[in-house]
């Protein structure tokens, strides 16, 4: 019964969306499209999206308005990458939410996404890794991504993105657990990737403390950073991003070190102070267009469809 109880949810929430979608699908004009028509890469980088299991509340209505603004877009959407907390306490009902909505309204080409501490929980008042690793995966295959792993990688029209993640629960005073043979796999995935002489986009959910304004260490191994040091290379930079700060400081959104690059991203929930509710700025997001000699990457707030003053970055290449 539960297998027809979600049909029928899923398919109720899907109606519902569409009736959403209608004042959008009739009007064809664009909100946004990459700066030039020679873009390589057309990327849209969501982090913290804490999709819930409650359909009606303010929360997913933002949700939704956001995603609505990442599909109208003049071009398609290459890359749609999510930097974890994907939901809110990685149940399977938050996970069917993010799946319809990221489905219906913004229909990326390819998407990747990293485990965060809120998916790990599967359920916050009595937490089940195994069962929430299973929902994530779950997840990924639902957008064509078969791992069994939290750390894989995906090679989209010439370009690497790599996921890392830790292996066990992340709550309250749970270390991370990030294991010697994923430690040892980004190695050799990143010394691979490298040889393409184009960019590697690196995904993991929390920050590097160093960079981005972080001071406090979240229990991340040195050898993630160090790794990325041993291989970057202007030909191939590495590009860090990284989310649950729940941020919005210019300051602390980029940062160069060498040939790696950290950027780390609001919430496109919710922000700053007001952890748990709505505020202006929910609907963050960045776009992100790479082209042969350089990637431009642009903070935009996709349910006022306006770019943010003061957060364009260029890399050169």
């Amino acid at each position: 019964m539960s297998a027809v109880l979600d049909y029928i949810v899923s398919m109720f929430v899907t109606i519902s969306l569409l009736f959403n979608m209608l004042p959008a699908i009739m009007n064809h004009a664009p909100l946004y499209s990459p700066e030039s028509e020679d873009v390589k890469l057309n990327c849209v980088v969501v982090s913290d999206t804490h999709f819930d299991n409650n359909y009606f509340r303010d929360r997913t209505d933002i949700m939704r308005k956001t995603y609505l603004g990442i599909g109208k877009c003049s071009e398609d959407i290459d890359v749609m990458m999510n930097l974890g907390d994907i939901t809110n306490s990685g149940s399977k009902a938050e996970y069917r939410h993010a799946n319809v909505i990221t489905k219906t309204y913004v229909k990326p080409k390819n998407y990747v996404a990293c485990i965060g501490n809120h998916d790990s929980w599967n359920g916050s008042a009595d937490p089940d890794f195994d069962t929430a690793l299973s929902l994530y995966f779950k997840h990924l295959k639902a957008f064509g991504i078969k791992t069994d792993k939290v750390y894989y990688s995906q090679e989209i029209e010439g370009y690497w993105f790599i996921c890392l993640g830790s292996e066990s629960i992340d709550i309250d005073d749970c270390p991370l657990n990030y294991s010697e043979e994923q430690l040892q796999w980004f190695n050799d995935t990143l010394a691979q990737a490298v040889q393409s002489e184009k960019p590697v986009f690196v995904l993991n959910h929390k920050p590097i403390a160093g960079h981005n304004g972080v001071e406090y260490d979240y229990g991340l191994p040195s050898e993630i950073e160090e790794i990325m040091n041993k291989y970057d290379t202007k030909e191939s930079p590495v590009l860090y991003f990284s989310g649950h700060r729940h941020t919005f400081a210019p300051e602390n959104a980029f940062e160069r070190d060498g040939d790696v690059y950290y950027l780390n991203l609001p919430s496109t929930e919710y922000n700053d102070d007001t952890i748990g509710t709505p505020n202006d700025n929910g609907g963050m997001g960045v776009t992100m267009e790479v082209y042969e000699n350089k990637i431009v990457i642009k903070y935009r707030n996709f349910i006022k469809n306006e770019f943010v003053d003061g957060f364009r970055f260029e890399i050169e290449l």
